[in-house]
């Protein structure tokens, strides 16, 4: 074999390799490994869909770009900020959660803050979304989980 074979086998075995994409919220739920939201609790889908700028942030943790997470909670009212760090620039998304509910929201790149000494501030929105869209827009989004993430759920 030449080497000019051998390396383009190796170019193509790389490639391949790198193709591997994790699972998708639809693949993972159509798969059973996302159990349903327990009766006694609500669930939450976070989803953002361009792969572009920084990543939100709401109180219990943080989502890449083009990814969804979810996060079980108690029943009841749940305020989500886009930047708690930076309140004057967030948004917030206030949810009140019945037992078995499910509420998908979308975290969109909505603007930068330029400031006079160059630095800039991303501004997200944050919105709920129907769920029928939302399953549409979310579920070819890839699975955060909560140890790619660097946070625990609460």
């Amino acid at each position: 074999m030449s080497k000019h074979a051998i390396a383009l086998a190796a170019a193509v075995l790389l490639a391949l390799g790198g193709c591997a994409q994790p699972p998708t919220l639809a693949q993972l739920q159509a798969a059973g490994k996302i159990p349903p939201v327990s009766g006694d609790l609500a669930r939450i889908y976070v989803f953002r869909n361009f792969p572009h700028g920084h990543a939100a942030e709401q109180p219990v943790a943080s989502i890449a770009p083009g990814s969804v997470f979810e996060r079980d909670v108690t029943p009841g009212r749940h305020i989500v900020t886009t930047d708690p760090e930076h309140p004057e620039y967030a948004e917030i998304a206030s949810l009140s959660m019945r037992p078995g509910s499910t509420v998908y929201l979308a975290v969109d790149d909505n603007w930068v803050n330029n400031d006079t000494q160059g630095s800039e501030t991303p501004i997200f929105s944050i919105a709920p979304i129907d769920p029928f869209i939302a399953r549409l827009q979310a579920g070819r989004l890839p699975l955060q989980s909560a140890a790619s993430e660097g946070q625990q759920a609460p």
